[in-house]
């Protein structure tokens, strides 16, 4: 297939920090692009590609490159023209091969600070090696930050903290008072019986789902906020580590040296507070489950009925017939496929449902109006169902062994 007259041209534009220094350099290259671009005959403006306050070590997380690439791949860009191999890519790996595929797509790259042309051979060869520079000076780099880091640990300062509840200014964390509010609801509802996901469905449901930098919390991921000390006034400096330039980061147990700063900056959540919550997790933790507080999945029996040989929890399952299934509860160990060593019965749902429901003299289920009396639900071999209530009542139900 013949080429067109033209060229279609694109730039690829990078800076791996928000700095003021480095968005108008981010800003000069597509300035510097758009103008070159246009200027020249016979080349066609492909667009520009641009990525800020990303790292080039890896192009994982790069979405301006990726769509570069892409459109690479589906024969927009005949030329693509970037500043430095540094700003292309500092692995080495990565970047031989995105350019050795473009060069089979018939793309070529130049880099414009090594004058580097990589339809030629020569460029190829010089590619290569100036390549293992880059890499190495990314690898200089980032130990040079680490340091740094480090160096604001031992001085009882903080490093890029973006958590619910504060902002960063200068070297300072201070509370947001709206989403401060949140984050002490999300400790206080956990104590009651509240998860954190149902708390942010609670929340949204309010129209005040909490957001950090501007995004959306994911509520399958704001449990680690009851965990997180930092909310008592703490910073605990290093928790974790890259092992390697562009890799993931690591728990450090004991790899590195850790720093814990008390009383950095205004507390949102009271030490007493957050022993209780810790205390919590870990009672729940020692159970075998994350919560006794029903999530996504889950209702308010789950985790509540308990085996009265082992001690352990029923699990709900769901069994299948033709054109029909239902779900019951059973012993976690006769769920194992290794027999039913504690003799525990299954119990179909809806018969478990409504023995609790007649023995509270109740009309309907409601999950949350169950959680605020229930605290447990023993099951006995004998098919007898004791039900233990939060405010220290014993009532019991037979439902008649197997079924």
């Amino acid at each position: 297939m013949a080429k067109p007259a033209f060229i279609r041209v694109a730039a690829y534009a990078r800076v791996s920090t928000e700095s003021d220094k480095q968005l108008h350099s981010y800003s000069a290259q597509v300035f510097h692009y758009q103008e070159l671009i246009r200027s020249r005959p016979g080349w066609q403006f492909a667009g520009i590609y641009t990525d800020h306050g990303i790292s080039g070590t890896s192009t994982l997380k790069r979405d301006g490159f990726n769509s570069m690439m892409t459109a690479a791949r589906t024969g927009e860009i005949d030329l693509i023209l970037t500043k430095s191999i540094s700003r292309f890519a500092r692995n080495t790996v990565d970047l031989l091969a995105y350019v050795r595929e473009l060069k089979a797509l018939g793309v070529t790259v130049q880099f414009e600070r090594e004058n580097i042309d990589t339809s030629t051979m020569d460029g190829e060869i010089l590619l290569t090696l100036l390549a293992s520079f880059a890499q190495a000076e990314s690898e200089t780099n980032s130990d040079a930050v680490k340091w740094a880091v480090r160096k604001k640990y031992q001085e009882g300062y903080g490093h890029s903290y973006y958590v619910l509840g504060y902002q960063t200014v200068g070297r300072k964390l201070l509370v947001v008072p709206d989403k401060a509010e949140i984050v002490r609801r999300l400790y206080t509802s956990y104590l009651e019986g509240i998860s954190p996901e149902t708390v942010c469905r609670q929340l949204k449901a309010e129209g005040k789902l909490p957001t950090s930098r501007g995004m959306k919390v994911n509520e399958k991921k704001v449990r680690p906020i009851l965990e997180n000390p930092i909310y008592t006034g703490m910073i605990i400096g290093q928790k974790y580590f890259v092992p390697t330039v562009g890799g993931s980061a690591k728990l450090n147990e004991g790899e590195h040296p850790q720093y814990v700063v008390e009383g950095h900056h205004e507390p949102i959540i009271e030490q007493e507070l957050f022993d209780a919550v810790q205390a919590e997790i870990k009672c729940r933790r020692k159970a075998g489950h994350l919560t006794l507080a029903p999530t996504l999945g889950t209702t308010a029996l789950t985790h509540r009925v308990v085996c009265s040989k082992c001690g352990r929890c029923y699990h709900r399952r769901t069994k299948y017939r033709k054109n029909m299934s239902y779900k019951y509860w059973r012993c976690e160990l006769a769920t194992r496929g290794k027999g039913n060593p504690c003799k525990a019965h299954q119990i179909r749902e809806v018969l478990l449902h409504k023995k609790i429901l007649n023995t509270l003299e109740l009309e309907k289920w409601d999950d949350a109006a169950l959680l605020e009396v229930i605290d447990h639900i023993v099951i006995t071999p004998e098919g007898q169902i004791q039900i233990h209530l939060k405010n220290g009542n014993v009532k019991q139900a037979e439902f008649g062994g197997a079924q």
